[in-house]
């Protein structure tokens, strides 16, 4: 929450209890951990694309609501923000805060590379920065995209060999639309969808982005889940029969720590250790609060190797491989 004598503006509130009638209310993306704001009787913001995905994922309408624009400058009073590209998921926006006496990043969620769907987050100049660390250990220094869609899809054309339909699971909004891209570029296999994903596809390929896919309730989803070779992208929990037998692999950052009878790639749409340091580090910030994951132990790397007053700060519990956005 950042306050000044006329403006109340608070950022991705995980309760709305303290939150004012009368604040403007900023939401990253459409993540639902981060899009309780959403439900805020007074003024919502956020792109137009987190609107849409958050619409498509869960049905009804948001009221109040003005949309902002990534690199945009909007001045309230004495307060002025700027929505910067996150490079999490489409949409997906930090926010830079200036007031007469400071200026406050708050990161949301970001991802630090390019991938098939999103340009990677930059880092800006601040004063106090407010960032993540869902990936905020050491243990996570994730291989190159190019090595893991490589991974990804080897593993694909083998189960398919095998006589299995692979079957990845992923987050439905964001990791999903990345996998339909990677098989749509990388191959001529169809993708079929679980129906879930087909109205956040919608979103991705209404602001330009080159999607196929079929979603699995089609007759045409259908019938090619029957007869031809394919690829299936479905959420985390769904455990339910394809009609052949199914190869599942899950993608996600956890892949690191996890272990099991499926495959897994460790593919993820956050930061991961070194990029977190790398993105705090140019932002020259004289105040650091890391928020969610390793934030302790992120926030001990800052003091020692960055010399930064860095503290953790009690959010949200960030959600896990088997959970569904």
């Amino acid at each position: 929450m950042v306050a000044t004598s006329g403006v109340t503006v608070v950022m991705d509130p995980v309760t709305l209890r303290r939150v004012p009638q009368t604040a403007r209310v900023l939401v990253s993306h459409a993540h639902s951990d981060h899009t309780r704001g959403f439900g805020h009787k007074g003024l919502k913001q956020s792109t137009v694309e987190t609107r849409d995905i958050h619409t498509a994922l869960n049905t009804h309408r948001i009221s109040n609501f003005a949309a902002i624009d990534l690199n945009r400058k909007v001045s309230i009073d004495d307060v002025e923000i700027r929505a910067l590209n996150a490079g999490h998921m489409l949409g997906s926006a930090q926010f830079l805060v200036h007031t007469p006496a400071t200026s406050i990043l708050y990161t949301g969620d970001i991802n630090c590379v390019d991938t098939l769907t999103t340009k990677a987050a930059e880092p800006h100049r601040c004063d106090v920065l407010v960032i993540e660390a869902t990936y905020g250990s050491p243990i996570y220094r994730f291989p190159s995209r190019e090595t893991i869609y490589a991974g990804v899809v080897e593993w694909a054309v083998e189960m398919i060999k095998q006589g299995c339909i692979p079957c990845l699971h992923v987050y439905a909004a964001g990791k999903a639309q990345e996998m339909v891209r990677l098989f749509n570029v990388y191959t001529h296999l169809p993708v079929v969808v679980n129906p879930r994903l087909d109205g956040v596809n919608e979103a991705y390929r209404k602001s330009g982005h080159s999607l196929n896919w079929l979603a699995s309730n089609s007759p045409d989803g259908r019938e090619v889940l029957e007869k031809d070779p394919c690829v299936y992208i479905t959420t985390p929990g769904d455990k339910r029969s394809i009609g052949r037998k199914a190869a599942r692999a899950f993608a996600t950052g956890w892949a690191l720590s996890l272990r099991g009878r499926n495959a897994v790639f460790p593919l993820s749409s956050h930061a991961d250790f070194e990029q977190l340091v790398s993105f705090i580090k140019a932002c020259q910030p004289e105040e650091v609060y890391i928020f969610t994951g390793f934030a302790e132990e992120l926030g001990r790397t800052v003091k020692s190797e960055l010399g930064l007053d860095a503290r953790a700060v009690p959010t949200m519990n960030q959600r896990k491989l088997f959970e569904d956005y």
